[in-house]
């Protein structure tokens, strides 16, 4: 089965009230969101890593956040921040990203290889046919979401389960 990450758009004061009593990210239910069961896929497609750190690529937080919180009351015990000036470069970024090569190498990868080697078990819910316009309308749905906080002003909480 694969995870779901929820990404949520949320002001500085909701970041510091969350670092001060993390389990208040139980209660989160902000208008703004992203989900995907495609995370690791589409870190995959836009870093060339799963699971990008600072060194791999310059869009490594987008679904891994710049500042993890530890929270023992949700499944993977932590969720990750991106503070809004972070976002908005993010968004700034994810806007330039080429979606015809993207497209073009979902549709060349060796989805057994991924699987194996990247361990992108997500993968194993779609067809090899299909993967392209999946992951493209993913990375589309991410790009607005992004744009979004930045022309809020806004930054990102996201965690995993």
């Amino acid at each position: 089965m694969a995870q779901s990450t929820w990404l949520q758009l949320v002001s500085g004061e909701e970041i510091q009230e969350l670092r001060a009593d993390p389990r208040r990210i139980n209660r989160l239910d902000k208008p703004d969101w992203y989900s995907t069961r495609f995370g690791a896929a589409l870190n995959y497609f836009l870093t060339g890593d799963p699971w990008p750190g600072p060194d791999d690529h310059e869009l490594w937080p987008v679904l891994g956040g710049t500042e993890t919180i530890a929270c023992p009351t949700l499944e993977n015990n932590a969720f990750m921040v991106v503070a809004s000036d972070v976002a908005a470069q993010l968004a700034a970024r994810l806007a330039t990203v080429d979606l015809a090569s993207v497209e073009a190498a979902v549709g060349q990868a060796d989805f057994d290889e991924l699987v194996d080697e990247q361990e992108l078990y997500e993968l194993e819910l779609i067809t090899p046919e299909e993967a392209p316009e999946i992951i493209v309308s993913e990375i589309t749905r991410l790009t607005a979401f992004y744009a979004k906080a930045r022309a809020s002003q806004l930054g990102v909480v996201m965690y995993t389960s």
